[in-house]
């Protein structure tokens, strides 16, 4: 049996160099929408993580990146997933397209900031800054019509 054995991919733990922005995010699709607590630690070498959460301690969606490999747990689903980005399934693509979002503002000067995804209409984003922090983000995707709007707190 130990040849069955599967590798549990680590991920880093966030330390001072990481930015970590808190706030609230909006997640919704054409049939529901979900609010709740974000919290967004990224470190510019894809280094990604996001805990949303709905009240103290209910956890909805949670999502570790490094690199090219990823894992995302889905409370709402009860579903757990781990592999390489490239072998996303559908339904969290968007999830995990947001380490690509928050990327593209790291170090961003500008107040205003939009952008689009390297590939052509999967996603856009506008954000509002502040001394290169995030304050506002709002991602959509076409495709899917899902939508993430997250606020963060200053």
């Amino acid at each position: 049996m130990a040849g069955c054995q599967s590798i549990q991919q680590t991920f880093s733990k966030p330390d001072a160099r990481w930015h970590t922005e808190i706030g609230q995010l909006q997640y919704s699709t054409p049939k529901r929408s979900v609010i709740g607590e974000v919290v967004v630690t990224s470190l510019v070498n894809r280094e990604f993580q996001l805990d949303f959460m709905a009240g103290p301690g209910f956890p909805i969606m949670k999502l570790r990146q490094s690199g090219d490999s990823a894992h995302a747990e889905a409370a709402f689903a009860h579903a757990s997933w781990s592999g390489r980005t490239a072998h996303t399934p559908g339904k969290l693509k968007p999830w995990l397209a947001l380490a690509d979002v928050f990327s593209q503002l790291a170090g961003s000067k500008a107040n205003q900031v939009t952008l689009q995804s390297k590939t052509t209409g999967f996603w856009s984003a506008t954000a509002n800054l502040s001394g290169g922090r995030p304050l506002d983000v709002t991602v959509q995707f076409p495709q899917s019509k899902e939508r993430f709007v997250f606020h963060f707190n200053r």
